[in-house]
């Protein structure tokens, strides 16, 4: 009996929500079963269109592909769908290479409409006509829809644009809501006033991270499914313009990002913020973020996406504050990085401010004058990956071309357009995989010339001193290049606190350091031992 996995798919959320689950899952449950097959598994795709290929790298079918890669069906699998255009809609000569993929990994394509099946070596001339004739219709009426879509958008567009009053579309800001038939906006109330909180903290002075952080203490919860309010989400919420009351109108091609078009339609919503609140949180952030700039070109953090709270997990935040002049006098550095979980609210115990200053120097003097042994010898493991993806490229490149073959002399015998479609698309598709497998050739030639661990250890022993260089340019550089080295270097960075106060640094997943704060001198001391033994040094 062989296995089978259902696949259902529907473009838009509306259509879902109709029958169409319903009738591809129960024309397949009975196809599977008249056929004998039995049904491991079911896949959806809501609201996913196949005209984009959405569903083929990031959906639920796309899973499945890489499951298939990964080898999860040893004894093959078949893929059944009510009809082919639920599989794709794109180009034919895409869609009939994807299938060529997918059967040659062992995968049988099979379909209610008509029930077809289409195998390793079943690819007849037939089967290739009908797999490009219903891929054709389908991206023809595919087009044609977004074609449609695309003028409706530019009419309503232009509507507003004239003054008309109306809702465009039924997605709304998250404190908003589509009530009525016309649709009509509303505020959410307790949304709503939460919004003008965060407007009227930020005029009081206080910043993103801090209204995050007591939102997050007082249990208010969040407009979606996060995990607790973020600084991040504070700051779009002070940068949407919907606050209040105006769309910003945009257009997206195919495959491309949004572009403002620099139309803006006033009062499209209801405003929950008046102008005035609006305008001064823009100037308090104005004035918040103009103490935090002017001082020339800087990286400060070289840990930045490597320390997290050995606490809970979460990641180190760095807050930049600068330098400052005490009452003596004297100045001190009061950059710090701080726990993101403590910081925001959720429960973490770690308080600490780690100076930034103090810290930096105490991870960097060990991992540069201890942690390596002179005589550790270069690993090899980087040469042994490249010779493995020469090999798989070698037959992926040798499969391309067999096709490209049989597909030449596909069209050679029966002179038919399609076939000549086919076979340029095969032809392109092996370019590439001899592109890749020239890249990969190439690159292990260069390996030799690639810094060893003892190369990055003597890079940062060397930069160490340029690190707070007068020059700017100097020291911007060096410490780009520190940072580079370190997370080449550093598997695992954690800082633990407030009691024990100190941090773990895990280097090329060999050696433990262990850097605690030595409160007596003010400064930080250290121990280190490999990760297989169990004594520091």
């Amino acid at each position: 009996m062989m296995d089978c996995v259902i696949y259902m798919r529907w473009s838009s959320a509306e259509q879902g929500k109709g029958s169409s689950l319903e009738r591809q899952r129960e024309d397949c449950r009975r196809h599977a079963g008249e056929a004998g097959w039995r049904i491991v598994d079911e896949l959806v795709d809501d609201g996913i269109s196949a005209f984009k290929g959405q569903h083929a790298t990031s959906g639920a079918l796309g899973r499945f592909v890489q499951d298939v890669e990964d080898g999860r069906y040893p004894e093959g699998v078949i893929l059944l769908c009510e009809k082919l255009d639920r599989l794709s809609r794109q180009e034919p000569g895409r869609v009939f290479m994807w299938m060529m993929n997918l059967t040659e990994a062992g995968v049988v394509v099979a379909t209610v409409d008509g029930s077809r099946r289409y195998s390793k070596g079943n690819f007849d001339m037939a089967s290739i006509i009908e797999v490009v004739v219903k891929a054709q219709l389908s991206h023809e009426e595919s087009e044609k829809k977004s074609q449609r879509l695309s003028s409706a958008w530019a009419v309503k567009r232009r509507r507003l644009n004239s003054g008309e009053k109306f809702v465009m579309t039924r997605r709304a800001p998250a404190w908003l809501e589509v009530v009525g038939n016309p649709p009509t906006f509303i505020p959410i109330p307790e949304r709503a006033a939460i919004v003008r909180r965060i407007f009227e903290e930020t005029v009081a002075g206080y910043g993103k991270h801090h209204i995050a952080r007591h939102l997050n203490l007082e249990g208010i919860p969040t407009f979606g499914r996060a995990d607790g309010w973020h600084a991040s989400y504070i700051q779009k919420v002070l940068r949407n313009p919907a606050v209040i009351g105006e769309l910003h109108l945009a257009r997206k091609a195919r495959g491309a990002r949004r572009v403002m078009t620099g139309d803006v339609v006033v009062d499209y919503y209801p405003a929950v913020v008046d102008a005035d609140l609006h305008r001064r949180a823009l100037a308090a952030m104005a004035e918040r973020s103009r103490k935090f700039t002017g001082r020339g070109r800087r990286l400060v953090n070289l840990f930045s996406g490597l320390a997290v709270c050995g606490n809970c997990g979460n990641k180190m935040t760095f807050r930049g504050k600068g330098r400052k002049q005490r009452a003596d006098g004297t100045w001190v550095n009061e950059d710090y990085l701080v726990c993101d979980g403590y910081q925001r609210g959720k429960g973490c115990a770690n308080n600490v401010h780690y100076n930034y200053a103090t810290w930096e120097e105490g991870i960097l003097d060990p991992i540069i004058f201890e942690a390596f042994a002179k005589d550790r010898p270069v690993s090899q493991s980087e040469v042994r990956d490249l010779e493995i993806e020469i090999a798989r490229l070698e037959r992926a490149w040798h499969i391309a071309k067999s096709r490209a073959d049989n597909a030449l002399r596909i069209a050679v015998e029966t002179g038919r357009p399609e076939a000549q479609v086919i076979w340029t698309d095969l032809a392109a598709e092996c370019d590439v995989a001899n592109d890749a497998l020239d890249d990969a050739r190439s690159r292990l030639l260069i390996s030799a010339h690639t810094p060893s661990l003892e190369e990055q250890w003597t890079r940062l022993e060397r930069l160490r001193s340029d690190l707070d260089h007068e020059d700017e340019t100097v020291r911007f550089e060096a410490r780009t290049k520190v940072q580079s080295a370190i997370h080449a270097l550093v598997s695992r960075l954690a800082f633990f606190g407030p009691d024990p106060l100190g941090v773990e640094v895990e280097v090329a997943k060999e050696r433990l350091i262990s850097i605690h704060y030595d409160e007596l001198n003010g400064g930080t001391d250290w121990s280190m031992h490999d990760l297989d033994a169990g004594d520091p040094e």
